[in-house]
């Protein structure tokens, strides 16, 4: 009996190696989603299988590139917080003189300008970040990746405000920063109080009033009377 010739079996097909492109790739996806997520609920709401679902990737992944939902989360403030940052301080090293109103329209407009900008994500992440400062929880995240440029505009405002008591001009700048915040997140209470002649999702008719409000109100720190 002639015996087979054995057949040499095919050489295995090798994996592609994951590149530094893909891993950058697979990171921006997880962000994408948690911050679509965290926008549509909470962040105790949503779970890091929620998250790796909507991405289309694997918990291990999620873990490999950030290790827990915490930080995630934190990852997820901080990618568009460096922009807004940048934003920011070209516009303060732009400014000739500190004036009241073009110290906060520095500070103020790269947030509505991203936020009427239709691009992606945006409208995503201000929700998000109009939630934190809703919860002490969340103070250290916004001192890590706000506060150094808030200093900076904060420094600036009080030297515009001769006479003014510095803690009560903090005090009116966080009111102006949670009145930014509020108007960003297009909340449509605006809408029902006003049967929809005014419309939260307005934003170019929501900023100069904003501001005109804004302005206002720091001024009047410096004519307040000290208590």
């Amino acid at each position: 009996m002639i015996a087979k010739p054995r057949r040499e079996p095919e050489p295995a097909t090798p994996r592609p190696r994951p590149t530094r492109i893909s891993g950058d790739q697979t990171r921006e996806k997880i962000l994408n989603a948690a911050e679509a997520l965290f926008a549509a609920g909470s962040f105790d709401s949503v779970s890091l299988r929620d998250i790796t679902l909507k991405a289309g990737v694997t918990l291990a992944l999620a873990s490999y590139h950030f290790g827990s939902k915490d930080a995630l989360f934190e990852a997820v403030v901080a990618r568009r917080a460096d922009v807004l940052r940048r934003m920011r301080e070209e516009r303060f090293a732009a400014l000739e003189a500190f004036q009241v109103r073009e110290l906060l329209d520095a500070f103020m407009a790269p947030l509505f300008e991203k936020a009427s900008s239709g691009e992606p994500g945006w409208s995503e992440y201000l929700r998000v970040l109009a939630r934190l400062g809703e919860q002490e929880r969340w103070v250290e995240l916004l001192s890590r990746h706000f506060d150094s440029t808030a200093r900076k505009f904060l420094e600036a405002l009080q030297q515009s405000l001769p006479g003014a008591d510095p803690g009560e001009t903090a005090r009116a700048f966080l009111f102006v920063l949670e009145a930014m915040l509020k108007a960003v997140s297009q909340h449509g209470r605006l809408d029902n109080l006003t049967g929809g002649a005014a419309r939260a999702r307005d934003l170019k008719k929501a900023y100069p009033t904003l501001l005109a409000f804004a302005v206002a109100g720091m001024e009047s720190v410096s004519r307040s009377p000290s208590r």
